[in-house]
């Protein structure tokens, strides 16, 4: 392993476990004589070296993992690591070059937004890379 993907997968290994630390709950499921806490969701945002290994990460903690990448090519690996494959209806054409990296998209608006229950909603974040 060269050290650029040894970095990556450390990166992905503590970018879990700072989550972790900073939710203000715990990852696993777990039952008490209070109740049962429900696992945690995690949501990894590509799928590379990085993303491959946080989505290791947080399944060996409990969490329910769905990861998303552009390229269409990855949803085997995240399903071998026992995520779910989070499809989207978005043009997935020229996303990887011919040694499966990731290629950059000049045209693409991303909206974004979040649920939290007993708190007020959140505000929808879109951007666009500037052309």
């Amino acid at each position: 392993m060269d050290a650029l993907s040894t970095m990556a997968s450390i990166a992905g290994y503590k970018s879990v476990l700072i989550t972790a630390d900073t939710l203000p709950r715990i990852l696993p499921m777990m039952t008490t004589a209070a109740g049962t806490v429900t696992p945690a969701r995690v949501l990894i945002l590509g799928v590379g070296v990085a993303g491959l290994q946080a989505i290791a990460t947080a399944r060996r903690l409990g969490a329910v993992v769905s990861a998303y990448d552009v390229r269409p090519a990855v949803k085997e690996q995240v399903q071998s690591l026992g995520g779910r494959f989070v499809e989207l209806p978005i043009e997935a054409k020229d996303a990887q070059d011919a040694r499966g990296y990731a290629t950059r998209k000049t045209k693409v608006s991303t909206s974004v937004s979040a649920s939290c229950s007993a708190r007020s909603s959140p505000k929808t974040i879109s951007s666009s890379p500037p052309p």
